[in-house]
């Protein structure tokens, strides 16, 4: 293999990792083959990034977790297929679509139903993570289930509470026994500053987009599935235990068999097998490459400042990690990853794809013509004047083109600076109209990635107390901390959106009222289905969403 090449692939994409630390190694079942580091982990003290600084690798903590669980599989002491509430008999949310199991398999998979994220719990110290149980009671389950994915990092935090119930361990006891010492690996469960004073100069610590020192606000309380620091080099055996199917340096730590269960996806829509989905806890579908190989499984894994890849080929025997340590390094990574990758496969005689050639044809457009709750809000597929296919997103008017494969492309005017910053992810993607579960979907591609993005419209109902509430809010009671900024209640162009201010993101919820007390979030997939309540205390309207409270001020 050719270092100097792959040295050269990652200087040209990353050309100049100013604001933080970015570490990339590729490994097979056995060891790493190759890894390269640039920028600093410290700029005050000019620290660079080597293969054992330590990272917060966030939701690729819940591979470990998966790896905890079956471990006690194995050993006999749960079933994957037994409902949660056999181990956490407290646990309990409310629904609106009847009484059904909650398995620890859909948690693994993230079709259980549950709401996502519940902020006052990932953010502060005022709580223990066990509290989520409690706090759950007041939630709605959002489908039935095995039907729609949508993440949830609260379904990984209930996994972590099974392990202690089941294992009579602290959940960070239990995997340093279990899965950490067994395979040499240096993991801690931890906010940066709760790390041991002696790895302190290992760690990479947080900037952000200005490279400014910050300290990342998420995951203090969900060790099962964020709030984990290890090295590139220790993730790194976790790939080779996988591709290795559960044998580490010779030593056996899984059966065969359970490995290969959680390489599985099972296929519960025949569009599970094109979609980018979870299996039991690794992602399919969500990494292509410019050459024919079988598919990648793996996981990623984001907080404010740290972003991190795990994705490996089980066929080919080989993966790729890209660990950084600053705000808006997603894309970066994800490029220099694929770079790689493509190098190395290139390097290994591996034919490349033939580049997929979609032509235009002309069809029944009036068919198209429905319109969609998606992650930008409403769209619409419209005719123009002249009788030809629209995609109407706000105010905007963007042609369609109909391709002989059913997918739609959208003509993008230029520059694309024209465009409202949430559209101008439609550039080079594709979008068509499905069914998935009963359920009319759109899909989206971008980079041979399908997601669902949105699902049949629903005209929002809006009472008058909703109407009345509309208004600024800012935060109260028990979610009062620096990372949120409160919310605002707003009706633009008929519909009732909630903005979630957090983390300085600006999340929108386009609600449908159901009662003067409860509204959904409309959509299909993650924070979907979610439900907003609110109430008045003194005098005063207060909106509870995702476990944060605000009390309005105007």
């Amino acid at each position: 293999m050719n270092n100097n090449e792959l040295d050269k692939v990652f200087r040209e994409t990353v050309k100049k990792a100013d604001k933080g630390a970015i570490s990339a190694v590729l490994f097979n079942e056995k060891e790493i083959i190759y890894e390269i580091h640039d920028g600093m982990i410290d700029r005050s003290k000019k620290i660079s990034p080597s293969s054992d600084s330590l990272y917060m690798i966030a939701s690729n903590t819940k591979v470990l977790t998966t790896l905890g669980i079956l471990r006690l599989w194995e050993d006999g002491k749960l079933d994957v297929y037994e409902d949660i509430r056999k181990y956490i008999p407290e646990f309990s949310v409310k629904s609106r679509i009847g009484e059904y199991p909650f398995t620890i398999e859909d948690f693994l998979m993230h079709r259980s139903g549950l709401v996502c994220d519940m902020y006052k719990y990932m953010m502060g110290d005022s709580h223990e993570y066990t509290d989520i149980i409690d706090g759950l009671h007041d939630t709605y389950r959002t489908s039935l289930p095995k039907e729609m994915f949508s993440y949830s990092n609260l379904g990984f935090t209930l996994l972590g509470i099974v392990i202690e119930r089941v294992s009579g361990m602290k959940y960070t006891d239990f995997m340093q026994k279990y899965l950490f010492e067994p395979m040499n690996m240096e993991v801690y469960f931890a906010m940066e500053n709760d790390l041991p004073e002696e790895v302190s100069e290992r760690v990479a610590h947080s900037y952000d987009t200005k490279g400014k020192r910050q300290y990342d606000p998420l995951g203090c309380l969900l060790p099962a599935g964020a709030c984990t620091y290890t090295t590139i080099a220790d993730l790194s055996k976790i790939g080779q235990l996988l591709l290795h199917k559960g044998t580490y340096q010779n030593k056996r730590l899984y059966k065969e068999k359970t490995i290969e269960w959680m390489e599985e996806l099972p296929v519960y829509d025949e569009l599970d097998n094109q979609l980018s989905v979870i299996g039991h806890s690794l992602f399919h579908h969500k990494l292509f490459t410019d050459y024919q190989t079988g598919p990648f499984l793996g996981h990623g894994g984001n907080t404010v400042y740290h972003h991190s890849l795990f994705d490996f080929l089980p066929e080919e025997k080989i993966g790729c990690i890209v660990f950084s340590s600053f705000e808006n390094a997603p894309p970066l990574i994800a490029k220099i990853q694929k770079a790689l990758l493509n190098e190395y496969l290139k390097q290994k005689g591996f034919p490349k794809k033939e580049i997929l050639k979609r032509k235009t044809v002309r069809t029944d457009i009036t068919r198209l013509v429905k319109r969609y709750d998606t992650v930008f809000g409403p769209v619409s597929f419209c005719l123009s004047d002249a009788g030809s296919l629209m995609l109407k997103a706000d105010h905007l008017y963007v042609p369609v083109k109909t391709l002989e494969d059913g997918w739609l492309k959208c003509i993008l005017p230029k520059p694309l600076k024209a465009l409202p910053k949430e559209f101008r992810i439609l550039h080079q993607t594709y979008l068509k109209q499905a069914v998935y579960f009963g359920h009319e979907v759109l899909i989206m591609e971008n980079n041979n990635v399908k997601n669902v993005i949105g699902c049949q419209y629903t005209e929002p109902a809006i009472n008058e107390k909703w109407l009345k509430a509309t208004g600024t809010y800012q935060p109260y009671g028990d979610t009062i901390h620096e990372g949120y900024q409160g919310m605002d209640l707003v009706l633009k162009n008929g519909e009732l959106i909630l903005i979630l201010k957090i983390i300085g993101e600006n999340l929108k919820y386009y609600l449908h009222v159901l009662n003067e007390e409860e509204a959904i979030v409309k959509g299909f997939g993650r924070n979907c289905l979610h439900t907003a309540t609110l109430k008045e205390e003194k005098g005063k309207y207060v909106l509870t969403c995702d476990g944060v409270t605000a009390v309005k001020t105007n």
